[in-house]
C-alpha cells in the first residue's frame, strides 16, 4: 500500500473537485464552441477529481515507503496563494488586468524559496501582456484593462 500523504492528497483533490462541481451546479455550461460561465470551472473541478483518483490508484498499488515521513503542510505557499487569489479579485476592478497580473506575479515569487529579480520582471511583464491579449483581445471578455 502507498503512503499516507498520497491517500490524503487523493482524497483532498476528490473532495475539492466534488465541492466545486456542486457549487457550480447552477452555472451555464454551454459547449466547447460557445462556453458558458460554468464551462471552465466545471472542467477544472472534474480534472481535480481525476487527479485525486489517479493519486489514490497510485497509492494503492505502490509499495510503502520504508522511511515514512510525517505529514507536513507548507504553510507559506498555502497562505500566500490564498491571499493572492483574494488580492486578484480585489485589485482587478481597481487596477485593470495588466497591472493586477504583474503585481500578482511578483507576489507569487515570495511563495517560493528563491527568485531572481530580472527574470521575475520579465515574467510579470510577459504574463501581463499575454493575459491582456488573450482575455481582452482574443476572447473579447469584458475585463477592465486600465484603472481609468
Amino acid at each position: 500500500m502507498g503512503t499516507q500523504q498520497q491517500y490524503l492528497s487523493g482524497l483532498f483533490f476528490i473532495a475539492f473537485g466534488a465541492l466545486a462541481v456542486w457549487a457550480g451546479r447552477d452555472l451555464t455550461i454551454g459547449t466547447a464552441a460557445d462556453m458558458g460561465i460554468g464551462y471552465t470551472p466545471r472542467a477544472l473541478a472534474i480534472g481535480c477529481v481525476a487527479v485525486g483518483c489517479l493519486l489514490l490508484v497510485q497509492a494503492f498499488f505502490s509499495s510503502p515507503a520504508d522511511d515514512e515521513v510525517r505529514l507536513s503542510i507548507a504553510w507559506r505557499p498555502l497562505l500566500l496563494v490564498t491571499i493572492m487569489v483574494i488580492g486578484f479579485a480585489f485589485l482587478l476592478p481597481r487596477l485593470g488586468l495588466p497591472l493586477t497580473v504583474a503585481l500578482m506575479t511578483g507576489a507569487a515569487a515570495f511563495s517560493g524559496e528563491k527568485f531572481h529579480w530580472p527574470a521575475l520582471g520579465a515574467i510579470a511583464a510577459g504574463m501581463a501582456v499575454l493575459s491582456t491579449l488573450l482575455f481582452s483581445t482574443a476572447l473579447n471578455l469584458q475585463i477592465p484593462v486600465w484603472p481609468f
